[in-house]
């Protein structure tokens, strides 16, 4: 295969994670990364010119007026239908919106299984052998992550801290990969479904090679508001290898209620497919938070390269008071916190997120609820989360946007091991066929 948000972003975000941005300022939006309802779709308004009478004069006798119009009528006709025949089989096509897809229905499966996409997820990484050293390059060491834990200072703060600390490892640590589940209910207007995004991301110093597959299931939408909340060209592997990056885009995916998981057979070329991109531009905070949180002072769209900004000292206080909870359990922390939203929601840098990674328009983005359980091994590294979140908002482009609310539940695991974070054959293998 050849031709940056889960995540987005998925999302981290299930009305996305993964993002979303163009191809890699903020490497796409992945941005997560994660979430339900994507990025805008842009329509194009299509103006016809009439041609000019001529004023030559003509041998030919004058056609009775009857006749003359029964032509031009005649003319028209044929002009609209070719143009709405090119709407329905081209354009629309391109813009992901398929007038004759078939609603995809059925049950969910209860549970789905991480060994199916990651073998070496709860293998601890200070086990792992590897041509990469990853500890190394970790900015923030065992010892530090040791020091947060134990700090007397309120624990809402220290949570955002650690939370943040693995923001900044994982971007440093180069070698990772993580497989993301997300399921939810989107509600626009008087239209429901259940959206399901999934999301596999392997990245070494080598190459990135990350999946976003997200379908509606069991959903009355009309075929503008389905890609407003899935749009199909953001339904792609972005694949960066030997300093270019190719955006490949999935053709009806389906979902299998017995496993869980998204699928698709057919691939194609999509947008920018071939552009210069490095896998260093991955390597930021942006591209691996979980959600749409800003941490800490400095945390904000601008700074995506510059890390330096960004004050670990200075967290910020986003979550309900005293609802933060820090246990070690042995290998690891877990952290659980409860998102404050009458302060999230007057946090510009947090709503430049939320809004980027959800395709939300104007200032009507609210976070209803967000709780977050997440793992952090000892050496400061991300072990997996749980997301459960709710929000209000307009989404959509200025053109076509609709009054909606989404419920998200995400389940993340993450894996350090060669075996997980080498292997790009599946993706190789679609790149060199297109």
């Amino acid at each position: 295969m050849k031709k940056k948000d889960y995540e987005e972003e998925l999302d981290d975000e299930i009305i996305d994670d993964e993002d979303f941005l163009d191809d890699e300022e903020i490497e796409d939006e992945e941005i997560d990364e994660d979430d339900f309802i994507e990025d805008e779709e842009e329509y194009d308004d299509e103006e016809e010119e009439t041609p000019k009478k001529s004023k030559k004069k003509s041998s030919k006798k004058p056609m009775k007026k009857g006749t003359k119009i029964a032509i031009i009528s005649s003319s028209v006709v044929a002009g609209v239908v070719a143009i709405v025949l090119v709407l329905i089989f081209a354009v629309l096509p391109i813009l992901g919106i398929d007038l004759f897809e078939k609603a995809q229905s059925g049950d969910l499966a209860d549970s789905v299984d991480f060994t199916k996409k990651l073998t070496g997820f709860a293998e601890n990484p200070n086990s792992v052998t590897s041509k990469t050293d990853i500890a190394k390059a970790l900015v923030y060491k065992e010892s530090d992550m040791a020091a947060f834990y134990s700090s007397t200072k309120d624990k809402n703060l220290v949570a955002a801290q650690m939370i943040f600390a693995s923001y900044m490892n994982l971007a440093k640590g180069h070698q990772y990969s993580y497989f993301k589940n997300q399921v939810g209910t989107t509600n626009l207007g008087e239209n429901s479904g259940t959206l399901i995004v999934q999301r596999m991301r392997r990245q070494t110093q080598e190459f990135k090679d990350d999946t976003t597959l997200k379908i509606p299931y069991n959903h009355n939408f009309p075929s503008a508001a389905s890609a407003v909340v899935s749009c199909k060209g953001k339904t792609s592997i972005r694949y960066v290898k030997n300093g270019k990056i190719y955006r490949i885009i999935a053709k009806a995916p389906k979902y299998d209620s017995k496993s869980g998981f998204i699928t698709c057979d057919s691939w194609g070329k999509g947008e920018k497919y071939g552009n210069s991109e490095k896998i260093s531009d991955s390597c930021n905070v942006t591209e691996t938070r979980m959600n749409y949180l800003s941490l800490v002072e400095g945390m904000n769209l601008d700074n995506t390269y510059d890390m330096s900004k960004m004050k670990i000292d200075k967290p910020k206080a986003i979550f309900k008071k005293s609802s933060a909870k820090i246990e070690d359990k042995g290998d690891y922390y877990e952290i659980y916190v409860e998102v404050d939203p009458e302060v999230a929601n007057k946090d510009a840098d947090t709503m430049a997120f939320f809004n980027q990674d959800n395709s939300t328009t104007g200032n009507s983005a609210n976070i209803v609820k967000c709780n977050i359980t997440i793992q952090i091994w000892k050496c400061g590294l991300i072990k997996a989360y749980t997301v459960d979140e709710e929000w209000s908002g307009k989404v959509g482009a200025s053109i076509i946007s609709y009054e909606g609310t989404a419920t998200a539940k995400s389940d993340c695991k993450y894996s350090y091991t060669d075996e997980d974070c080498k292997d790009d054959s599946i993706t190789k293998a679609i790149w060199e066929s297109l």
